[in-house]
């Protein structure tokens, strides 16, 4: 179970691209942005390039879907659904997903602006 502090991570073979947390708890969406700091979105304000990447999860084959007791950090942070996630994300568990974002849309996630 996870009962550490999530936050993103490079990918593991593009560095412009970051791994990001996020879990889905009924009505809204907690996004893991920077360590020890979430944002936290419903279906209105959720980011399009999340919705989108979302979909795109959910519809591709699942192999199964461990419990949330059952999920450790690097399960999180490990694609272990078909590789034409990887730059996209995966379902990690029954709420959690593990998002891959660029630098720029994670920044502007948290609140940074460029220059």
């Amino acid at each position: 179970m996870l009962n550490e502090i999530l936050a993103p991570v490079v990918h593991q073979r593009n560095w412009d691209l970051m791994r990001v947390p996020l879990r889905r708890i009924a009505d809204h969406y907690v996004v893991y942005v920077a360590d020890g700091y979430a944002r936290r979105y419903d279906e209105d304000t959720l980011p399009d390039e999340l919705k989108t990447k979302m979909a795109m999860i959910l519809a591709s084959p699942h192999s199964k879907v461990l419990p949330d007791r059952r999920l450790q950090k690097i399960t999180l942070y490990t694609n272990n659904e078909s590789e034409e996630l990887d730059e996209i994300g995966w379902q990690a568990s029954e709420t959690y997903f593990c998002m891959v974002l660029t630098r720029p849309t994670l920044a502007l996630m948290k609140g940074e602006n460029n220059g």
